[in-house]
């Protein structure tokens, strides 16, 4: 079973400091191999002197530098090493010297899928990344989506967004299996080396979420179907790492394929690793809220219908922006997990939980074990409460964006949160109040819990989760009352009656001020994460309360 773990940084983004950037510690937590996000940076480019700009070239001998070193430390630390490549990208240097024979007809922003040159120069520069690292294990390949847009000396896109004279002929299944045949040919073939191709794609019907879509690709994928040198990956969730998602049934449909589930650690739509967050339950039986749509339920279930081969840990990263944390606890309960689980799928996440409190918070004391694993036993739901509206995300069409982006990163959109307001039916309102409320009520018992054992028992370690409890509960407070303040506003507009605009009055204050206390209090206390921002959140209760005189 290959257990991976990789630590994204995106491009522009602070240093972050992490015990996982250690390999030792990877390896102790039971990992095999270490995947390298920074050479997606590389993709496309043969050598430095591909970039024409010195201080640019500087940059891309920099990171050829880093890695370098991260494979000598990794392979010493007993860890395999993979490397992440994208397609397609190119140096946009290259491409400025061929536009109209690499770019789409009419749009020269765009790698065309249907120009065999563009192709050529991709794999050519796999070719030299694999050439200048001979003792990597493997490539894990995206093509679905790319960071080239945010990186000034690459150009590039996925394979299916483009539309041209020249591809518009060229169907979805042919331009994945064109990749994932040129790529095999270049990692496998050529280097013996395993090629792991991320299913992935950031817009709806890829690989990634449309099983059809794999049932046309799945007999035309090259090489062996038994040969473990090709593995495909995938999201266990159906679309992004968000609630709310059937189990991903793209990845039940690759015929015997060896295939990966991609896990990730730090939540990117759920607060980032700030609060609590225990993905073990979710990972080993499946989101509950979707049960009734999904064709299995979790890790063992999946199993048994598909050839999973291994985990592929995102054990810090995902997204962009904050929350910026300073303690990786609540993160670490899920790292933890995922070797383990990995070797026995069955596994119980209550005595997960309580080995990780023992073992990795060093906790002695039975009664401060039994509050640390009952807080990680009800965060999922604590979670799925706070930050989804659950009316909006069961009757929502599509698995796509289920919270409506009204909390992304670390910005509340206040907007979005009222336009879903707006469209719930009346029946619905009260039950968007009702989970708030109840994730105000576990996250204020745990703390409270918390607080008072350590009270009797101090713990500077524990404090500093405490204090993330602290900062966890005001957030909560203040979407619970900005969702009841919007509720009431929606029924004071229908009603016009007095008692609905004081509701309104008194839950807007109520967010603003716990808004408050979140930013400028709690979000800068020891051990917390960086607080939560906003937009149109005061613009929007301000007209509010202005409106009601």
């Amino acid at each position: 079973m290959f257990k991976l773990a990789t630590t994204i940084k995106n491009p522009g983004e602070p240093d972050v400091e992490s015990r996982y950037l250690d390999p030792v510690e990877l390896k102790a937590l039971g990992f095999d191999s270490r995947v390298l996000f920074e050479t997606t940076g590389l993709s496309g480019v043969p050598n430095p002197d591909a970039i024409l700009d010195g201080e640019l070239r500087r940059f891309v001998q920099q990171t050829i530098d880093g890695v370098t070193r991260t494979i000598e430390e990794s392979r010493a630390a007993g860890l395999d090493v993979y490397l992440f490549y994208d397609v397609m990208v190119l140096a946009r240097d290259q491409v400025q010297r061929n536009i109209s024979g690499l770019t789409c007809k009419n749009r020269p922003d765009s790698l065309c899928p249907a120009s065999d040159a563009a192709f050529k120069l991709s794999f050519d520069g796999l070719d030299a990344m694999i050439r200048r690292w001979p003792d990597i294990a493997g490539i894990v390949l995206r093509f679905g989506d790319t960071d080239a847009q945010r990186l000034p000396h690459l150009m590039g896109n996925d394979i299916y967004s483009p539309h041209c004279p020249r591809c518009s002929q060229f169907g979805r299944a042919d331009r994945v299996v064109h990749v994932l045949k040129q790529a095999h040919q270049t990692v496998v073939e050529k280097h013996n080396k395993r090629l792991i191709a991320r299913a992935w794609n950031v817009r709806p019907n890829g690989m990634h979420d449309s099983a059809e879509l794999v049932g046309r690709i799945v007999d035309r994928l090259p090489g062996e179907p038994e040969d473990d040198r090709f593995v495909l990956s995938f999201k266990f969730t159906q679309t992004d790492f968000w609630r709310y998602q059937p189990w991903n049934d793209a990845s039940l449909a690759c015929g015997g394929r060896p295939i990966i589930y991609e896990l990730q650690c730090q939540r990117e739509f759920e607060g980032k690793g700030g609060v609590p967050n225990w993905q073990v339950p979710l990972w080993r039986d499946g989101y509950p809220e979707t049960a009734d749509r999904s064709l299995v339920r979790g890790l063992a279930d999946a199993s048994r219908e598909a050839n999973v081969v291994g985990v592929f840990a995102w054990v810090r990263g995902g997204g962009w922006g904050g929350p910026f944390v300073k303690d990786e606890a609540w993160i670490d309960a899920n790292a933890y997990a995922v070797s383990r689980l990995a070797d026995d799928f069955d596994l119980d996440p209550t005595q997960l939980a309580r080995d990780w409190v023992t073992e990795r918070l060093g906790v002695e004391n039975p009664e401060t074990a039994d509050v640390l694993v009952r807080i990680l036993e009800d965060s999922p739901e604590m979670v799925r409460q706070a930050f989804y509206i659950g009316p909006f995300a069961k009757d929502k069409a599509s698995p796509w964006h289920p919270a409506a982006d009204w909390i992304q990163d670390d910005v509340l959109d206040a907007a979005s949160a009222w336009r879903m307001v707006q469209r719930l039916k009346e029946d619905q309102l009260d039950d968007v109040v009702a989970e708030k409320e109840s994730a105000v009520r576990s996250i204020a018992n745990a703390r409270h819990d918390l607080q008072v054992l350590l009270s009797e028992n101090p713990n500077r370690q524990l404090e500093k989760l405490v204090n993330g409890l602290l900062y966890t509960e005001s957030l909560f407070e203040a979407l619970r009352d900005l969702l009841a303040g919007l509720v009431a506003f929606r029924r004071y507009q229908s009603s016009k009656n007095p008692a609905d605009a004081e509701a309104t009055r008194h839950k807007l204050f109520d967010a603003q001020s716990h808004w408050n206390h979140h930013t400028q209090r709690h979000g800068s206390a020891p051990g917390t994460a960086t607080p939560f921002r906003e937009t149109r959140f005061w613009e929007l209760t301000q007209d509010i309360l202005a409106q009601l005189g």
